[in-house]
Parts: C-alpha cells; sequence; structure tokens
C-alpha cells in the first residue's frame, strides 16, 4: 500500500528541501521487524489529515535503522519507531517515540509553532548542544586496576533478578555480555554465585522469550518474569545467547543447554541464513498472533516476514559465536558455514580501500563504520585460531591497521564510530565514541595483542579503556564488556572456551 506521506530519503537534497522552504524535518527512525513501527504506519501515518499537515508543514525523512546505525545512535528518542522533529541543518528540536493518531495531530501543530515563532531560542540550543558535542574530553587520571571489574560485577549482583533471573525490572532484554563475564568470572574463580546469576538467566529466558515451536530467541519480554515476548527475533540477540548456552553446556554438561544449543543453529540455518549461497539475514518480524498459533495451527500460515539483508557486523557476531559452539559441540557443519560466510565477507563485502561494508541486499552498500571493522576483525581472529590458515592472519592485520588508521584517535584516544565524510549531514558530521564499542575494541586489540606480541594493539586497548576510567560506573552492568577487557588488561589473557 502506497503510503500518504511523501517520504524522502536521508539526503543533501532533503536537507536543501527543508532550508529552501524553511521548514522541520520529520525525521521517522523504523525497522522492518518493528511491531509498533508498522503500528504507527497503519494509524498515525494513514490518517489523511495527518498526512496532509506533515506533506504540507514538514520535510518528512524516513530512515531504516538497521541499515543507518550512525544515525540511529544519534538520533533515537529512547525507543522504535523514534520520531523526531530537526530543525534544516539537522539538529533535533523535540522528539518522541510512537505517537498515536490523536496525540499526534497536536504534536505536529505544536512543533509547526514553535519552530515559527521561536526560531532564536531553538538556534541557540542547537548551538550549545554542537559545543557540548564537539567538546573532547580529556584522557582520564584514573588507572586501570581489579577495582574497576569488582565494582562492575557488583553493579551486576544488585541489579540480578533473582526471582526470575536476568538483570533489572521491566522491560527484561537479554545480556549477553553479562553472562560472558559472570561465566569469565566463576572459571577464574570457582565462585559459585557466578554461574547461579548465569544458569538462572538463561533459564527464565527460555521459558519465557524461546521460541518453543520454531526455536530461537526474541528479542526481550515486555514483562519481568520473561513471559510477555515482543516477537520479533534478530540475528546479534540470537547470536549472543547462542554464545552463552554454548558455554553454558560446556561449563555444565547440562544436555538441556546442549538442546538449546542445537536447535537455536537450527532455527538459524533455516530462517536467518542462505545456506545455498552462505550469509545470515537479518532480523523475523513481529507478530503475535503467528507466535500463539500451536504448531499445527503455524504450518497453515505465512510465516513472518524475513528481513534477508546481510549486515556484516550482525553477521560477524553469529560468525565468531558459530565457531565457538561448533567447537564445542564438535559440529564440523557448524563452523564450515561460518568460515563459508567470512570467505563471502571478504569477497563480497570487503576492499583494502574501504575495508568492510555496512550491508549486502544483493549489492553491498558502502557507510564505513567501526562496529562492521571490529566485528569482523574479531571473528577473523576466530577463523584463523580455528583453521591456521594465515590467508587470514594477513586480513586480520590489513585490517587492524585500517582501523587504527581510520578509527582511532591518536591525540586523545579511544575509537571514533565512522569515518567522516564531506557529504555528512546533521550531528554526523560530529564523530562520536561510543562506550560498549569501544570496550568491544578494547578486547579485539587485546586479542590481536595476544596472537601478535604487538604492542601498539596492546597500547591501542589500553589507552582506550583509559579515556572511559572516569565515566564507566555511569553505565552499571552494562560495563560488562569493559570490565572483561579490564581483567585481560590485568592478567594478560582471557579464558576463551575451547579457542
Amino acid at each position: 500500500m502506497k503510503s500518504k506521506i511523501n517520504w524522502l530519503e536521508w539526503s543533501k537534497e532533503s536537507f536543501e528541501k527543508a532550508r529552501k522552504e524553511d521548514k522541520p524535518i520529520l525525521l521517522d527512525l523504523t525497522a522492518v521487524w518493528c511491531h509498533w513501527c508498522h503500528v504507527m504506519d497503519m494509524t498515525s501515518y494513514s490518517d489523511n489529515e495527518i498526512a496532509e499537515i506533515i506533506n504540507k508543514g514538514f520535510v518528512p525523512v524516513k530512515v531504516y535503522i538497521d541499515k543507518r546505525p550512525d544515525i540511529r545512535e544519534r538520533y533515537n528518542m529512547g525507543g522504535f519507531p523514534s520520531t523526531v522533529f530537526l530543525n534544516p541543518d539537522g539538529y533535533i528540536i523535540a522528539g518522541e517515540t510512537y505517537v498515536p493518531p490523536g496525540r499526534f495531530k497536536l504534536v505536529l501543530e505544536t512543533v509547526k509553532s514553535t519552530y515559527k515563532n521561536k526560531k532564536e531560542e531553538i538556534k541557540q540550543r542547537i548551538i550549545e548542544a554542537t559545543e557540548r558535542i564537539k567538546r573532547e574530553k580529556e584522557i582520564s587520571k584514573a588507572k586501570i586496576n581489579e577495582n574497576i571489574v569488582k565494582e562492575i560485577l557488583l553493579s551486576a549482583e544488585d541489579n540480578f533478578d533473582s526471582f526470575y533471573g536476568g538483570f533489572g525490572t521491566q522491560p527484561k532484554f537479554p545480556s549477553p555480555e553479562v553472562l560472558d563475564l559472570l561465566f569469565l568470572q566463576y572459571q577464574k574463580t570457582k565462585n559459585k554465585k557466578y554461574i547461579d546469576m548465569a544458569l538462572k538467566t538463561l533459564d527464565g529466558m527460555h521459558e519465557g522469550i524461546y521460541d518453543k515451536t520454531d526455536f530461537g530467541f526474541f528479542r526481550y519480554s515486555v514483562t519481568q518474569d520473561w513471559k510477555m515476548p515482543h516477537y520479533e527475533k534478530m540475528l546479534d540477540t540470537n547470536a549472543g545467547l547462542l554464545r552463552n548456552y554454548a558455554v553454558a553446556y560446556d561449563v555444565t554438561k547440562d544436555e538441556k543447554y546442549k538442546k538449546i544449543v542445537e536447535e537455536t543453529i537450527e532455527y538459524i540455518n533455516k530462517f536467518l541464513s542462505d545456506q545455498k549461497n552462505s550469509g545470515f539475514y537479518g532480523s523475523q518480524d513481529a507478530d503475535e498472533e503467528f507466535y500463539h498459533l500451536n504448531p499445527e495451527e503455524r504450518k497453515k500460515k505465512q510465516y513472518p516476514h524475513v528481513d534477508k539483508t546481510i549486515y556484516i557486523d550482525w553477521n560477524s557476531m553469529i560468525i565468531s559465536s558459530y565457531i565457538k559452539a561448533g567447537a564445542i559441540l564438535n559440529d564440523k557443519k557448524v563452523i564450515e558455514f561460518a568460515i563459508k560466510t567470512v570467505d563471502f565477507i571478504l569477497e563480497r563485502c570487503y576492499d583494502r580501500e574501504n575495508c568492510l561494508f555496512h550491508f549486502f541486499d544483493g549489492k553491498a552498500k558502502i557507510n564505513v563504520l567501526l562496529s562492521d571493522n571490529i566485528y569482523f576483525l574479531n571473528c577473523l581472529i576466530d577463523v584463523y585460531f580455528i583453521t591456521q590458515n594465515k590467508k587470514y592472519l594477513e586480513k586480520i592485520e590489513e585490517l587492524a591497521e585500517f582501523i587504527l588508521r581510520n578509527f582511532y584517535d591518536n591525540e586523545n584516544h579511544g575509537f571514533f564510530d565512522r569515518l567522516l565524510k564531506e557529504e555528512d549531514l546533521g550531528t554526523l558530521k560530529h564523530r562520536d565514541k561510543q562506550f560498549l564499542e569501544n570496550s568491544f575494541s578494547a578486547i579485539v586489540f587485546l586479542r590481536l595483542y595476544l596472537l601478535t606480541k604487538e604492542e601498539k594493539y596492546k597500547q591501542a586497548a589500553e589507552n582506550t579503556l583509559l579515556y572511559f576510567a572516569d565515566s564507566y560506573l555511569n553505565f552499571g552492568y552494562f560495563a560488562a564488556m569493559y570490565a572483561t577487557a579490564v581483567d585481560m588488561i590485568i592478567n594478560g589473557e582471557i579464558i576463551d572456551v575451547k579457542l
């Protein structure tokens, strides 16, 4: 069905149109898998009066967040859809998430009025916000020590749900990186509380957000008890949890975890992968009505839509998880498919000048991001460990140098999230250093150091950790990867099951 809104792409032309017509931009951050995005399309954006207000008074721009995670990170209003109002230079005036039709009309008229009558106020607010973005923090004078790991573990303990498992209250999301940290600490210390927390969480998720008919994990639960899933299935979610359950089986030898690993691989192979040509698909849509059907009823229905876009960062995550799970299960086919996908990415989505493209949908689309390059570098290390093939070592060294040259901040340290381009618009003109990506980058460069003994890799990792050493506590238990990297710095090794 054709949209009633005259949606434009995120482009120079769209911003010039807003500037020429002196109109605010309405930015719709959406996703193919997002239930409430579909609801907003079918309600608010399908309302004739609303469509007329938007088409006359705004420049409407629609962005799919999986294809543009850099835009998502800068304009996310706390969930999706994100409904964001920008001035013609691309700076935020106001924003919300899902807005129902009745209230949306009021919101639109308020934004129009504010934009028309308070231009100077908006301009000043934007200038101040821009200065904050541009201001580079000084490197921390704090030291890297074991207390950091202890503090982050304590945050995980304080937020642990001892009744249902998991962390926090509601909505409740899987936390694969926290579980990684707990397993690592258990393997190091043999402290039973760490494995008890991890297994309680894994059991709770299996009871609540696991599809027991077609397998695979849903994205999160609306409720604290895991029993009300949000029904989209994401490749990155399943990549993280596949790794967790594989480690759980390796540590406990409990067959129930082995079964979940095998079933999750079965789901991914069937629905989220191209078994003929290689590569993993991005997501499967939420469809509450479908997932409430019993197995026989499901067979009579069309399965929820699968986004067959191959995202390089998510593919890299699942490649690493397939290698780990395949090694633990002694399943050569799982490992072979992972390696086949690596070769596909190297052939179709990689070049020496630009390195990793962001996604492939019949053709590789470039948008050079740290996440694609650092996650692929990590899975290359995994592939090299399992194969000992020198061609992967050559790519590892080539990609590592590209990342250091293009993303690492030699002056203030830390890794930027993307390359700057002449055509960048709005807040994309200002590169960001994202905490989680930097934490993972530190882990990967420490793995590189352990592999190559090149001191520059260790130095980049250590300086990155120092960059965030006075702010990691702001992230609570979400700083689990940071704790893992700190542990590696202190102890000079990482316990990496079977690899």
